[in-house]
């Protein structure tokens, strides 16, 4: 758990009841930082083990980087680190772009194929069980 100290956090670009995302550089890359607050612990957890879930990844869904805990002595800041799209939420997408037919279905397709892909259980010794979403909105689909 070293990575937290290696990211530059560059700007936040998101708040929510559980806690911020920052856009951060790791490596000469851009990503993205959900920071939990300490009381969403259990969030944190919960989305860590669904993200290190084996056969999770996806094309259409977020891409995992790791989850590191940051102590700075008088608080702790819990992370989850993840692929940065710099198209941000579908929600904001759409505010400032308008898609032709083409473009409008093939956002369609990868969101349910990102969704189908979660909610399928892949049964081997390696396997994935089905994973509700719980909180599908074009807030939480992001655009490559």
């Amino acid at each position: 758990r070293t990575i937290a100290k290696q990211i530059q956090m560059v700007k936040q670009i998101g708040k929510g009841r559980y806690g911020e995302v920052w856009m951060g550089r790791w490596r000469g890359e851009k990503v993205a930082v959900k920071v939990f607050f300490t009381t969403e612990e259990a969030s944190w957890f919960r989305e860590t083990e669904i993200y290190q879930t084996v056969l999770m990844r996806h094309e259409n869904i977020l891409g995992f980087i790791a989850a590191d805990i940051k102590g700075t002595g008088s608080w702790t800041q819990l992370y989850l680190i993840t692929d940065y799209h710099e198209n941000g939420s579908l929600y904001d997408y759409l505010k400032s772009t308008t898609l032709d037919t083409k473009s409008m279905l093939k956002l369609a397709y990868s969101s349910v194929s990102g969704l189908c892909h979660l909610h399928t259980e892949i049964f081997s010794t390696q396997g994935k069980p089905a994973i509700a979403h719980r909180d599908l909105k074009s807030k939480n689909i992001l655009v490559k």
